[in-house]
């Protein structure tokens, strides 16, 4: 893969422009080509005509007959299309490269490139992978560019999200892990070896397959994710670059895989947590500790609302330094959370008096400055994040205050409220802030 990707690197005209963007340490050549690989393998014949069997799956869900169902489904469909090729791509362990997945749509380096989406990523993280195998060393040296995220944490697993058995975590490292040197980098070994005795060190097995890196950026505007560079250190021979013919077909396999996966998500429960869709409406279940079960805790539900209405969740951070709520459709497919407030943390919403935070989940701006925009949705999924905890995460933790369903002339007096000039505001400040992440 590595060999394919370097060809593409040194084929692309963008090359020395990105060359250049090392301010930006996502905007690498390898990651550069990996887009430009994606967009050519999504486009082709084999994967459009899958697009349709998306969208025919999703459809047998009494959603698709409403009429919000049915205009946001052409959009879900071809978001997880595309995010199947975006997993398929680089998985071979013997020419590992890091990639960043999991982004909004954007345009860079002469590449426009769709959203790609899967159960409802985190839209504060910056998702990259790398592939792996159970008899490689590999290195993994990591150079903060600024402010360093809110929490940094790797998983190493089996298969990828959506992907069948890719909540079994193998080993989890999270920021209290790592040694650091004084200027705050640091390297991580991989490979074979057990942990004891290790430190910045990832004991791979024969069932590991990927290395899943979570920088979660909660200060949009000044966190900035690590600059990562890996190397293989030795291993088996390296294997031959598969072709894009034989990266189509394995992409239109995998969509196959995924999106029995998403319907699960939906309501039958996924991973530790239940469905988003099951039980009542406008209710969050309890927090649970996520997958792997040292770096958070998490909470879910959806949404029903009439124009007139808005659901109300105060949330407790309960020691954790991040916090955020994220809305997408019913579909768990994205919301534009780039030039909609469709997520918020605690560095954009305003505290109350007692260090709760308090959201307003609406389809029309309810004029309140913890807006929570469905972007005009009037059903679709909720998530809440509570990560990076002092210490241990807390057992039965109430993190969930209150759930309140209410008309929007009704909401509570003491929230604090924006003008259409401060609103507007808002939004320019949220997506310029955004936008760093696709720096040229």
């Amino acid at each position: 893969m590595k060999s394919l990707v370097a060809g593409l690197v040194l084929a692309g005209a963008a090359s020395a422009a990105v060359a250049a963007a090392q301010h930006n340490p996502l905007a690498t050549p390898e990651q550069v080509a990996l887009d430009k690989l994606a967009v050519d393998i999504f486009y082709t014949a084999s994967v459009q005509a899958q697009v349709d069997f998306v969208a025919q799956s999703l459809a047998a869900d009494p959603y698709a007959k409403t009429g919000e169902g049915a205009a946001t489904l052409p959009a879900a469909a071809k978001e997880i299309a595309f995010a199947a090729v975006v997993d398929t791509i680089n998985r071979d362990p013997t020419h590992p490269v890091i990639q960043w997945l999991w982004s909004p749509a954007h345009q860079w380096f002469g590449t426009k490139v769709p959203v790609s989406k899967v159960l409802m990523p985190n839209v504060d993280n910056v998702f990259r992978i790398m592939p792996v195998d159970g008899v490689s060393h590999y290195r993994i040296t990591a150079v903060p560019q600024g402010p360093i995220p809110t929490q940094f944490s790797i998983q190493l697993l089996p298969a990828l999200p959506a992907e069948a058995q890719w909540s079994k975590v193998i080993q989890e490292v999270v920021d209290a892990d790592i040694v650091k040197s004084p200027d705050g980098s640091f390297v991580l070994t991989i490979g074979p070896e057990a942990q004891t005795g290790l430190t910045n060190h990832i004991a791979t097995t024969p069932a590991a397959h990927f290395i899943l890196i979570r920088d979660t950026i909660q200060d949009w505007h000044n966190e900035t994710p690590y600059l990562l560079k890996v190397e293989r250190l030795d291993g088996p021979p390296p294997h031959s670059p598969p072709s894009k013919t034989a990266l189509t077909d394995e992409a239109v396999s995998r969509l196959h895989e995924i999106v029995p996966q998403i319907i699960a998500a939906k309501g039958g429960g996924f991973a530790n947590a239940p469905g988003f869709f099951q039980g009542e409406s406008n209710v969050l279940t309890s927090p649970k500790i996520r997958e792997g079960g040292r770096w958070g805790l998490s909470s879910s539900g959806h949404f029903h609302l009439a124009d007139d209405e808005a659901l109300v969740l105060t949330l407790d951070p309960i020691s954790a330094r991040y916090l955020s709520v994220q809305l997408a459709s019913a579909w768990l497919s994205s919301l534009d959370y780039v030039h909609h407030r469709a997520s918020l943390n605690l560095t954009q919403m305003q505290p109350n008096s007692d260090g709760t935070v308090t959201a307003v989940i609406a389809a029309r701006d309810p004029g309140v400055r913890n807006w929570l925009d469905t972007t005009g949705l009037h059903d679709g999924s909720m998530f809440v994040r509570w990560q990076q905890f002092p210490g241990e995460l807390p057992a039965n933790a109430q993190g969930v205050r209150s759930v309140k369903l209410l008309k929007l002339n009704a909401l509570p007096p003491e929230l604090s409220r924006v003008t259409a000039d401060e609103r507007k505001a808002q939004q320019t400040v949220r997506a310029a802030d955004y936008a760093r992440r696709f720096a040229e």
